[in-house]
């Protein structure tokens, strides 16, 4: 199966909405008890109208996310790019309008050197099961949607304080399993966090971008 196939409207349409959801609507958790209504895999989680439910708890019943959980490294251009993806179980999202959801999802974090420097180091950073002071932008989260034979989420450039919707495609999966993903991260998709005058003359990522990561 080819891993770039065409998307259906209605499935590239919900992907988005699902990401930019993801982006707009992290809030911060406060010590309070937020009850699992449902327990449904990935497959079941959307209704007639492509919504979740708020009390849900969206498991990975499949293991879908495990092939992804290692770590990866991608060497070139004068970069070292070294990606740790961990599952968690059961991560809480929490919004505006006083819905919720638990989900299990894929953290991503990473350690970035350009040239010899270090510019970021996240590979170690404990997990959490919630955000709170702004700690958000430590994890890229990456889960499955329905249909696709690959993983969606968000992730923060962070040397340039863009957060961004990515995707991560397994490359020549054999038997559900594979040595090597690629990245890909979508600029017309994305948030950034500094005065517009910061990004004169920066490219559009400084992690890289569109380039393969072999597993450790």
């Amino acid at each position: 199966m080819a891993i770039y196939k065409q998307q259906t409207v209605n499935t590239k349409t919900m992907k988005k909405i699902f990401i930019l959801l993801a982006i707009l609507s992290i809030t911060v958790i406060q010590a309070q008890t937020y009850p699992v209504l449902r327990t449904v895999s990935v497959e079941q989680s959307l209704d007639e109208n492509y919504n979740e439910l708020s009390g849900d708890y969206i498991k990975d019943i499949n293991n879908l996310l495990n092939p992804y959980v290692g770590t990866w490294k991608y060497e070139g251009n004068g970069m070292i790019f070294t990606l740790k993806a961990q599952k968690i179980e059961q991560y809480i999202s929490a919004y505006n309008d006083g819905t919720y959801k638990y989900s299990d999802k894929l953290f991503v974090t990473y350690k970035f050197v350009k040239n010899g420097v270090t510019l970021v180091d996240n590979l170690n950073e404990p997990l959490v099961t919630s955000f709170s002071n702004g700690n958000g932008k430590k994890f890229g989260r990456y889960w499955f949607n329905e249909g696709l034979d690959y993983i969606s989420g968000i992730i923060t450039d962070i040397p340039l304080n863009i957060t961004t919707s990515s995707d991560i495609y397994p490359v020549n999966p054999v038997g559900g399993t594979f040595n090597r993903i690629k990245i890909q991260y979508n600029g017309m998709n994305s948030l950034r966090g500094n005065p517009a005058d910061f990004y004169i003359g920066k490219p559009t990522f400084m992690i890289p971008n569109f380039v393969e990561l072999i597993r450790q």
